[in-house]
């Protein structure tokens, strides 16, 4: 094809026909500059499909990730629920003033011995964050929705810590010298493989004991702050989640 055209440009110059020559140059130059034009524009609809191709395998991937990490959340919040029953009926028997029914906190010490930690994980959305594809998002909507979890999920974190770290400085060592964890453990001893033998608890040293409220009371706080974290995550993802839902669907 190349040697077609020089010749034609050959001919047009020994035959002296030089304004002939010129157009027909320009003629090819602008052919060439649109086929140039058309194979950029066949590459960036390649690029584009392939892009688009990688955002839906995501936003599968996505989705199945979101209803894992929601069935953790809901059964989290239900454990943290069931922690603050048990600790508000600690302060309810204390508040008593009754020596004779702090025996009952035999029943729900357990649960400020008990630090559970959230433990989640979003490897597929953390992969798809930091290879910069939020920024590929067209649905502002779900572009927000992905920010905004990736926000709380640090609160979160911070907040299971906080939670954590009270526990192993405050909590753990309280029970060191006042508590027989084995009789108190939250879920039964049997459930832990614990025994149940060893020395007695005192519940009377419980008496208008100043440090076990505040213990509880403490614990409370941060249990319903780390309740409320996790809650506001759920609704996050679950927003999210129908976006996701209607994207993959307008896909197929």
């Amino acid at each position: 094809m190349i040697k077609f055209f020089r010749h034609i440009r050959k001919s047009l110059l020994l035959e002296n026909k030089t304004g002939k020559y010129f157009k027909y140059a320009i003629g090819e130059i602008v052919l060439v500059v649109i086929g140039i034009l058309f194979a950029l524009q066949i590459n960036d609809w390649s690029n584009t499909n392939k892009e688009k191709a990688v955002l839906e395998n995501y936003f599968v991937k996505i989705h199945a990730e979101i209803t894992i990490t929601q069935r953790r959340a809901k059964w989290f919040s239900a454990k943290l629920d069931t922690l603050n029953q048990h600790n508000n009926r600690s302060l309810d028997i204390i508040n008593l003033k009754n020596k004779d029914s702090l025996y009952l906190l035999k029943e729900t010490l357990g649960a400020l011995g008990t630090a559970y930690r959230a433990n989640f994980s979003y490897p597929i959305i953390n992969e798809f964050l930091n290879e910069g594809y939020l920024s590929k998002v067209k649905n502002d909507s779900l572009k927000n929705g992905l920010q905004m979890f990736s926000i709380l999920f640090e609160d979160l974190n911070s907040s299971d810590d906080y939670v954590f770290n009270q526990y192993t400085t405050a909590i753990e060592p309280y029970f060191y010298n006042t508590i027989n964890y084995a009789n108190v453990v939250h879920g039964g001893a049997h459930a832990s493989g614990l025994k149940t033998v060893g020395p007695t608890t005192n519940y009377n040293q419980f008496y208008n004991n100043l440090k076990l409220w505040n213990l509880l009371t403490f614990k409370i706080e941060s249990t319903v702050s780390l309740k409320w974290q996790v809650d506001r995550l759920y609704r996050t993802l679950e927003t999210v989640d129908k976006i996701l839902e209607n994207e993959i669907k307008d896909k197929d």
